[in-house]
């Protein structure tokens, strides 16, 4: 998916030049808990485990702002439902 892949690509930019300010790639990598092959993974754009991710923007102090974000459209979408109820025609067949 396309703004999958953007996104990835613009957080993974943005934590590159986040990271290039204070520190190298090795010393983030160890306060992330990561590798740094996974570091330049995610400065390269491409997918990583989400925690990581999100402990990297921790570290480097970016996470509030996504969190931020999170936020209003968690309000937003205050209206809307917890879960959609399953109706009986929805429901799986038994027969394998």
């Amino acid at each position: 998916m396309q703004v999958v892949n953007e996104f990835h690509q613009v957080v993974g930019e943005l934590i590159k030049r986040h990271r290039a300010q204070r520190m190298d790639q090795r010393e983030l990598a160890a306060r992330i808990g990561c590798s740094q092959r996974t570091l330049t993974r995610i400065e390269q754009g491409q997918p990583v485990n989400s925690e990581t991710l999100f402990t990297a923007l921790a570290v480097l102090g970016q996470l509030d702002a996504f969190m931020q974000v999170a936020d209003e459209k968690l309000r937003a979408a205050s209206h809307l439902p917890e879960r959609k109820r399953q109706t009986a025609d929805s429901e799986l067949d038994d027969d394998f």
